[in-house]
């Protein structure tokens, strides 16, 4: 069979970034996801490897981060076995595959129609799977979100991609139409905007930053949020590397300002 021709474009593209770093974690001696459908699916989509290979370097951040996001969906559909997962901007993650589905749970894969295409395509996705063809800063999709039924909200990758008034909009929906649940999200520093715009622009990845945290802007605009962990991606990664990539990742978590460059929120409502 032969790859899949890929027409992804803006923050799109990074998709493939994350889907290598991830095949390659997977061949390490040591892996910290351990994502065995990565390396099937990349070989199914159109890619150029010696690109790619520029962002080698973030291969424990992203697979440690995936790995505790992994964990907090576990501990949430253990906790609400009837539950419902939104995995927003869900791209060519095999999430819904790679953790424990309860039978009565409910789980959403969201996002744009050629993304959702694509995913359709490289993924033999169970059928309890259900997956919504469209961006996730479109009202219309939350229609088919059970209002009734605790909610969890994974967006890993997304939000900082996305302007503060669509963040907000998506937050704002996902608190208006369920009851209760929890929303799950990395996010980078303020700070980091313009250093990532120049370094993207400098290798040729059309996509920018648009969106910085700032957790009291985010409270005091979404109230009913209750924060339940925040944890920075250096911290994760020390823990999961050996030798001297370790002691840089600890060296960045002794350092305030790059420390905040980017953490993993969790909050509950």
């Amino acid at each position: 069979m032969s790859p899949e021709s890929v027409d992804l474009r803006g923050s799109e593209t990074t998709m493939l970034i994350t889907l290598y770093l991830r095949e390659r974690d997977a061949r390490s001696a040591h892996p910290v996801l351990g994502d065995r459908f990565a390396g099937e699916v990349l070989a199914r989509v159109q890619h150029d490897p010696g690109a790619l290979r520029w962002f080698s370097s973030d291969t424990a951040t992203i697979c440690a981060r995936a790995r505790r996001l992994d964990e907090w969906t576990v501990a949430f559909l253990g906790e609400h076995p009837d539950g419902q997962v939104l995995h927003l901007g869900c791209g060519l993650d095999s999430r819904p595959l790679r953790v424990a589905r309860p039978p009565g749970s409910r789980w959403i894969d969201v996002d744009v129609p050629r993304v959702a295409d694509l995913r359709r395509r490289v993924y033999d996705l169970p059928d309890d799977i259900e997956t919504v063809s469209a961006s996730v800063t479109e009202p219309g999709w939350w229609e088919r979100v059970d209002a009734d039924r605790p909610t969890l909200a994974l967006a890993e990758g997304l939000f900082m991609y996305l302007s503060p008034a669509d963040v907000h909009a998506v937050v704002d929906r996902l608190l208006t139409r369920c009851a209760s649940g929890e929303v799950a999200f990395d996010a980078v520093a303020g700070w980091t905007l313009p250093v990532s715009n120049a370094a993207f622009a400098l290798l040729g990845v059309d996509t920018r930053f648009a969106w910085g945290f700032d957790g009291a802007e985010l409270t005091a605009r979404h109230p009913r949020l209750r924060e339940r962990d925040d944890v920075t991606v250096s911290e994760l990664a020390s823990a999961d590397t050996v030798g001297p990539r370790h002691w840089l990742y600890r060296g960045f978590d002794a350092v305030p300002v790059l420390r905040d460059a980017m953490r993993l929120h969790r909050y509950a409502f």
